[in-house]
């Protein structure tokens, strides 16, 4: 056999065993499970403007009850539908949280394990079969034509590992442990609306005319109770009407009430009829409002005298500011099914409604350009307040509804 026969042989040979070892050797592959690693959990969605609702759904152990939220964008106007379209101010909270669910990533994987799903928090709240405890926090994000953007259960904390919390993709097995950064959460109605519900400063607040009376519906008749009037003199100190000899105002008692109108809050809101709306806006009379809406009226505590006077169920505080305008803040029945939140082993307290109304005087301002600041300031107020009963928790009606008992000391006598 010549050499360059052999030499044929030995390649016809040798070649296919040399390319079945280069099919079969062992490879470093990269694992499915560690290519996901830093990839976002919503790729498709990468312009927090797209989106036009975000549902917020938590289930809460206490009422074994699922508590969700929804903001919505109706013709470029956030509103949140479960609270009769009442308009979501918390425009950066918004902003934010669309941008913290775009930049969320996979950064490393926790269990392929559903029998670890409870243990990270992230039953979904919405699955009726699953243990009461373990259920995570439901996002869920719609763009154009209902489009789901993103869709997510976020989980507890991931102990060890500040700022980490488990995460599922709804309808997906696995769980990740990603990095929240800015995403916050919440069913709170609070949270989301513009909480400076008055738009009034303290420092600008110079009179505060406490009514504590009270109405008898069975009679119709007003018991005018106390009448409390703050006032504010021209070197900024603070009065009050009927002190005895050995009786002083209690500063501090004044500087907490002022600080809990200016930051009044509410939790709720129920939409007035039309006719309360347009008629309310302006100075009321007997005549001008309907029988319809003087039930809806008496139905949150609130009514009209003979005279056409509101007057309301637990009485009202005026507020005078620099600018010349009033704010008259009527409190209501308690409003039912409104209750607010209680803390954990304590019981529901009850909220009340709140009838605010704004009206202007320009001789009450400081200066005619005050004056001018409160014409522009009341009209925006009315159209803010006019079609709205908001509900305030028992605890803001404590804090402003005060007795003369609470803002007036016996006088320290010198020794």
């Amino acid at each position: 056999m010549t050499e360059a026969r052999k030499t044929a042989i030995w390649m016809a040979v040798a070649l296919p065993l040399a390319l079945l070892t280069w099919v079969t050797a062992p490879r470093n592959r990269t694992p499915a499970i560690l290519a996901e690693r830093g990839e976002v959990f919503f790729p498709q969605f990468r312009d927090p403007n797209e989106a036009t609702s975000l549902e917020v759904m938590e289930y809460d152990a206490q009422s074994a009850e699922v508590r969700p939220f929804k903001v919505e964008n109706r013709n470029g106007r956030w509103t949140i539908p479960s609270q009769h379209d009442y308009p979501a101010d918390a425009k950066d909270r918004l902003a934010t949280t669309a941008a913290a669910i775009i930049a969320l990533k996979k950064d490393d994987v926790a269990s392929d394990n559903a029998a670890d799903y409870e243990r990270c928090g992230v039953l979904d709240p919405l699955d009726t079969a699953a243990a009461s405890s373990g259920r995570g926090t439901r996002l869920l994000v719609r763009g154009m034509r209902d489009q789901v953007l993103a869709d997510m259960i976020l989980g507890a904390a991931v102990t060890g590992h500040p700022g980490f919390r488990y995460v599922r993709q709804t309808g997906q097995r696995r769980v990740y442990m990603s990095n929240v950064g800015d995403l916050q959460v919440s069913t709170a109605f609070g949270d989301w609306i513009e909480r400076d519900l008055l738009q009034v400063n303290p420092d600008e607040i110079n009179a505060i005319n406490l009514r504590n009376y009270a109405l008898d519906r069975s009679t119709g008749q007003v018991n005018p109770g106390e009448t409390l009037l703050l006032q504010k003199d021209a070197g900024d100190g603070w009065a009050i009407n009927g002190l005895g000899a050995n009786e002083t105002l209690d500063i501090a008692a004044l500087s907490a009430l002022l600080k809990n109108i200016a930051g009044l809050t509410i939790t709720g809101v129920l939409p007035k009829p039309p006719g309360i709306t347009a008629t309310l806006s302006h100075p009321a009379n007997s005549a001008s409002i309907a029988p319809a809406d003087r039930t809806d009226l008496a139905s949150k505590g609130f009514y009209l005298a003979p005279t056409g006077q509101l007057v309301s169920n637990r009485g009202e505080v005026v507020i005078r500011t620099t600018r010349g305008v009033f704010y008259t803040l009527r409190f209501g029945d308690i409003a039912l099914g409104a209750d607010a939140p209680a803390k954990p082993g304590t019981a529901a307290r009850e909220s009340r409604y709140l009838f605010i109304m704004a009206d202007f005087d320009p001789q009450s301002a400081g200066t005619p350009g005050r004056a001018a600041e409160g014409v522009e300031k009341v009209q925006l107020l009315r159209a803010r307040f006019a079609p709205w009963y908001y509900v305030i928790a028992a605890e803001s009606f404590a804090k402003i509804r005060l007795q003369r008992s609470d803002l007036v000391k016996p006088k320290r006598i010198a020794p």
